[in-house]
């Protein structure tokens, strides 16, 4: 049988793309938080099969929502060469718990950037992750970036929730809800929402390039949350915070929902970026300031406040000459709130602990570098003399 060469031609040209296009593929896994122990929690990944170290993207739902709608952003993504981890929190989506937005929930998001890059080892490169979120997802994008400050070398909240207290009081219809979830309104438990509020650690970006979008229309996640964040992080010095806003006026409009199409263009813009400017993950200096709400989390060391949920406090700190010093301003009312800071690597030698100037322990060779005191304390680590 012969057949016109145009039709060769076409099926030769389908043939070929379908052989370009990478196959995409997804599995569900579970972890258990480093926090508290709190298991099973649920994520997906979605992935090229052919994939080898693809840069992470760790992709966060809304309230009440659920990983499968993320998952055509995740897909689109992943199909651009990211390996894409979609992150159900506790008390979300099948995952175990209470959620407690803005919490302690955030920190499961870096346990599970650490188990996918466990498990899939070879395909995920834990050493570059970006991390992008929709809504309250978009709150966990903000959150994660300031409570890890060297994990995300770029990072994207569309229409998100930078601080919880704000949106109570601009938002009537979140009131009840965010109350239940935090345990009390902001004139019950100020702490508690100090240690949701992001804008208090932009300054903790260090290097991250963190795009922000929304629509001129938006009301659900009240703008003035964005122009709090934008403006202390530029205050701080931070010259890579990006806003997107689309206007009545545009072809594409950033409204708020999960992507169906109508927030391709933008997700491209947060991945164009990314691809042309290359940025590593921030470096961690020897010695800086960082402002910690409820918790943070770096290579050198991580530091919990209280509960890890309920105050805030700016922390100075110093890793040089063999020594480990962290001085802590309170933030919030209570100065009796605890300040526990764990070193990653276990003492090598007996270890003194010295707080405001006078040694309060030893930790013994090979035991865990863990040390508590308030936040209105100078703590330290030092070799026994």
């Amino acid at each position: 049988m012969n057949f016109p060469i145009s039709l060769l031609i076409v099926a030769v040209f389908a043939a070929v793309c379908a052989a370009a296009e990478p196959v995409i593929q997804q599995e569900d896994f579970s972890f258990t938080s480093a926090f508290d122990g709190t298991g099973p929690l649920k994520a997906t990944v979605v992935f090229q099969r052919a994939a080898k170290n693809h840069p992470m993207m760790v992709v966060q739902h809304g309230s009440e929502g659920a990983r499968h709608q993320v998952l055509f952003s995740a897909r689109r993504m992943a199909a651009r060469g990211y390996f894409c981890v979609c992150i159900s929190t506790r008390g979300w989506d099948g995952s175990a718990g209470r959620h407690d937005d803005g919490g302690i929930e955030i920190m499961d998001i870096y346990d599970g950037i650490r188990a996918a890059a466990k498990k899939y080892s070879g395909k995920a490169d834990g050493s570059r992750v970006s991390i992008i979120g929709y809504s309250h997802g978009g709150g966990n994008a903000f959150l994660a970036t300031v409570r890890f400050p060297y994990t995300f070398r770029a990072g994207m909240a569309l229409f998100g929730v930078a601080d919880y207290g704000m949106w109570t009081r601009l938002q009537s219809s979140c009131r009840a809800t965010v109350a239940e979830a935090v345990g009390g309104t902001p004139e019950a438990v100020p702490g508690k929402y100090a240690a949701r509020n992001a804008s208090l650690a932009a300054g903790n970006l260090s290097g991250t390039r963190f795009h922000i979008a929304y629509d001129e229309a938006e009301t659900l996640c009240p703008i003035p949350m964005n122009d709090a964040f934008v403006a202390a992080a530029r205050k701080a010095g931070s010259r890579d915070v990006f806003v997107h806003v689309s206007r009545k006026t545009d072809k594409h409009r950033w409204t708020h929902g999960y992507n169906y199409g109508h927030l391709s263009p933008i997700e491209d813009v947060f991945m164009d970026d990314i691809e042309k400017h290359s940025p590593p993950s921030p470096v961690m200096p020897p010695a800086g300031e960082l402002t910690v709400i409820g918790f943070v989390v770096t290579p050198r060391f991580r530091c919990v406040l209280g509960n890890g949920d309920d105050a805030a406090a700016r922390l100075r700190y110093d890793l040089r000459n063999g020594t480990a010093k962290f001085h802590f301003t309170p933030l919030t009312r209570n100065k009796q709130v605890s300040a526990k800071v764990t070193l990653p690597d276990g003492a090598d030698c007996d270890v003194e602990i010295i707080v405001d100037g006078r040694k309060v322990d030893v930790i013994r060779n090979g035991a865990e570098l863990m040390a508590e005191t308030t936040i209105e304390s100078t703590l330290g680590f030092r070799e026994e003399e």
